[in-house]
């Protein structure tokens, strides 16, 4: 075993750690619910990135090159910088907010792990086989690293942290890197991991798609720079966990360390908002069925101390409405999507701004010890009669306690890609990651989306689910 003193990159615990990511992968992948799984996560990304096409802050939404080699999902066409093609895809999930996570790792693996496999593969003009594995052990790698650093030190946002590691990895399994290049890679990738404010996200500042998008490109051109040879460094997963989170790496987590596979613990939201707003929303539509919003005076939400801070009344801007609480729980009382870029034809948005202006979001001390093993909120609505309900969620439906069908998987992409501005062909391109073999070139499948015309029938219906994963061996198709 090498001497933790002598500094070599590979002695500390990040070599455990990517050891398990690696193992916990393939070991998925070796299965049919594996594969469909891993396939998931590729397919509600990608919807994602291009249901932000239109929607990206100036500066990102550039035109590609048509013959460039990587897709810009998010824009027209794509670009020989890989670095840029990794950026831009990042940032566009974000902008849609409709993504995967892990509660525990309190972050996205997902968002830099498939930003980065998506751009080094077809950079390096590699298979969906290929693709699928670099996103499923960036994401493993990611979801250890977030559950062995704990909660970011206060005002710091996760984004383009930790998982600068996770965009490492899987641009280092695009490349061929062996279990310890992947580790080495990763170390050097988390001597540039940002730190950025998560205060510019509750306030609707376009600042905070930079956090992803510079984190990523961070990952992949470390990546790229290892494999060309550049020297690995010393151990720099302690100067992180002091600096950005709450403290040292000396702690054994076992479950960090191990080789479960984490991405079955992972959840999907169902409308694209922060995560820490959908319990309060649960609850909300849940009362809905009984209750209509003209008859609501008061909302008083009581919830734990990183959701208290969700708590703006009357957010501007689609990315501030996502990150607030009151707006939220406004619309599942009104019952309308509190993610869109656009509002209904209706008044309905008119009446949850109203309605928000009413909603008060309280920290209760009490409710802290429930994240990140839940999401607990408690919902209070006075009606104008002075009757009182009261509903309380600690999950949503998408989290694994609650996990949603494959047919509700496929409804929501779908609805992601009847945004405005989605490109023709976004329907073939997500039926092609869940289905197409394994050999299948990416950018075969890419090509659909290159174009800048947007669908002419405004949305496709949802992908069939199929049948459900038998939890076979089936190398051969994945």
């Amino acid at each position: 075993m090498t001497d933790h003193r002598r500094g070599d990159a590979r002695g500390d615990v990040l070599a455990t750690l990517v050891a398990g990511a690696v193992e916990a992968a393939d070991t998925l992948l070796a299965t049919g619910a594996g594969q469909v799984l891993v396939r998931q996560v590729a397919a509600r990304l990608t919807a994602n990135a291009v249901a932000a096409r239109g929607h990206l802050p100036a500066g990102l939404d550039t035109p590609g090159d048509p013959h460039g080699r990587c897709t810009l999902l998010a824009a027209p066409g794509g670009t020989d910088e890989p670095a840029r093609a990794a950026a831009v895809t990042a940032a566009a999930i974000t902008v849609s907010q409709c993504d995967e996570g892990l509660r525990e790792s309190r972050g996205h693996p997902g968002l830099h792990a498939y930003a980065a496999a998506l751009a080094a593969t077809e950079a390096d003009d590699r298979s969906l086989r290929v693709f699928l594995r670099a996103l499923a052990v960036g994401w493993e790698v990611g979801a250890r690293l977030g559950l062995l650093l704990g909660a970011p030190r206060p005002g710091v946002h996760p984004h383009g942290g930790w998982g600068t590691g996770a965009a490492a990895a899987a641009a280092g399994i695009v490349t061929g890197q062996d279990t310890a290049g992947v580790t080495d890679t990763v170390n050097l990738a988390l001597t540039v991991a940002l730190a950025g404010p998560e205060a510019d996200t509750r306030r609707g500042h376009a600042a905070h798609y930079l956090l992803p998008a510079l984190g990523t490109a961070n990952g992949l051109t470390v990546a790229r720079l290892a494999d060309a040879g550049f020297p690995a460094t010393g151990p720099a997963l302690p100067h992180l966990a002091r600096t950005v989170h709450h403290g040292g790496t000396d702690r054994p987590v076992d479950v960090a360390l191990g080789s479960r596979p984490l991405l079955p613990d992972a959840y999907f939201k169902p409308v694209g908002v922060c995560a820490h707003t959908l319990t309060g929303w649960t609850v909300a539509r849940a009362m809905a069925r009984d209750l209509t919003a003209d008859e609501v005076a008061t909302v008083t939400v009581d919830t734990y101390a990183g959701a208290a801070l969700l708590a703006e009344r009357r957010p501007v801007g689609r990315l501030a409405r996502q990150f607030s609480i009151p707006w939220v729980v406004a619309c599942g009382l009104v019952g309308t999507d509190p993610g869109a870029p656009d509002g209904p034809a209706d008044d309905r948005w008119a009446r949850a701004a109203r309605l928000a202006e009413r909603v008060t979001v309280r920290h209760d001390p009490g409710l802290d010890q429930g994240y990140p093993a839940g999401r607990p909120a408690v919902v209070e609505v006075t009606t104008r009669s002075g009757a009182r309900l009261t509903g309380r969620a600690r999950f949503h439906h998408g989290d694994r306690e609650d996990p949603m069908t494959a047919d509700e998987l496929a409804a929501v992409d779908a609805a992601l890609l009847r945004t405005p501005g989605v490109p023709a062909g976004a329907a073939e391109l997500l039926h092609g990651l869940t289905r197409a073999p394994g050999a299948t070139r990416l950018r075969d499948l890419t090509a659909l989306v290159r174009g800048g015309a947007p669908n002419p029938n405004g949305g496709p219906p949802p992908v069939p689910a199929g049948p459900g994963p038998s939890g076979r061996k089936d190398m051969t198709s994945w």
